[in-house]
């Protein structure tokens, strides 16, 4: 009796042990998922473009700040999630844009729909909000989209921080897999190609994790609309005389192992009034986590505020 007194008592003792870690395992499970609830589902905004409905969500006061995510995303995950928009939030009045064909914002199935119009699109949020002047912050295609802005609407903006992303004096063919990507889009493989392309040199994801990135895109987008964003990308491409005659002050901030620093170190060559900053060790996707990032963006942006 004893024997088994005592091996119940341990029984018990691990027992309790188990249903303790479990108890803290399942809360702190909800407590991110209540978090991560409160993020996607945060009141935010619309307004309307010709009948395409943009969502947007701001939050902080002072000199606007408007952020544009990349491709595939929305301004949870490119924004949120790695807290850039929150520690912006707490010095500048800060204003995340869900570009159309991504998040709560229409999905329209019509290249004429992208293109251009996701730079005006910016312009446009900046007219209903009230705003004359704004600095703009992009992401990867949110880059190639501030780019543009910054040498279309010069006089809109303080600043322009395209980062993670850049420019090419030859486009058909160091840009031809982004042109190429929307058959694959179209046609159901996804974002596979455009993976690998970001991939770290010599450091390839494994197979299984490139799909399971590869299906939960698929499976978070509208796979038509960015089919047909895409077939509009090329109008995005700035020329080499507009890169040159660039007024308005830029930085762009790159990881060291991102394959867009090819196009970041070309553009620091062409265009003037940009600074160039170079995150070591990081590359497309960790750039966003670095604690550098911030930082650098907030000295940047306190010396072009008014």
């Amino acid at each position: 009796m004893g024997i088994q007194a005592g091996s119940l008592q341990v029984w018990d003792t691990r027992t309790i042990f188990v249903g303790f870690i479990l108890l803290v395992v399942l809360l702190g499970l909800a407590a991110v998922a209540t978090y991560l609830y409160t993020l996607y589902f945060r009141k935010g905004a619309f307004f309307d473009v010709n009948g395409v409905r943009l969502h947007y969500v701001e939050a902080g006061q002072g000199t606007p700040v408007i952020l544009v995510h990349g491709l595939a995303a929305e301004h949870v995950g490119n924004w949120m999630l790695p807290r850039v928009f929150q520690r912006l939030s707490k010095r500048y009045r800060v204003i995340a844009l869900d570009i159309r064909g991504h998040g709560k914002s229409d999905k329209p199935h019509d290249p004429a729909q992208y293109g251009l119009e996701m730079v005006d699109d910016v312009v446009r949020l900046m007219d209903h909000l009230g705003i004359a002047k704004a600095h703009v912050v992009g992401y990867s295609l949110g880059g190639f989209i501030t780019l543009k802005l910054a040498l279309k609407y010069p006089q809109r903006l303080l600043s322009a921080a395209p980062c993670g992303a850049g420019w090419t004096a030859n486009p058909t063919e160091e840009l031809k897999l982004l042109f190429n990507i929307s058959d694959d889009v179209a046609g159901g493989r996804g974002i596979t190609a455009l993976l690998k392309w970001l991939q770290v040199p010599n450091k390839p994801l494994a197979a299984p994790v490139l799909w399971f990135i590869n299906r939960m895109t698929c499976a978070l987008n509208d796979m038509k609309a960015l089919s047909c964003l895409l077939r509009n990308l090329p109008v995005l491409v700035a020329t080499e005389s507009d890169v040159q005659g660039n007024v308005v002050p830029c930085l762009a901030i790159v990881g060291e192992n991102d394959h867009m620093k090819l196009f970041a170190d070309q553009l620091a060559g062409a265009m003037p009034n940009l600074e160039l900053l170079v995150l070591p060790r990081c590359d497309h996707i960790t750039t966003l986590l670095s604690r550098k990032l911030v930082p650098a963006l907030m000295a940047f942006l306190d010396r072009h505020t008014p």
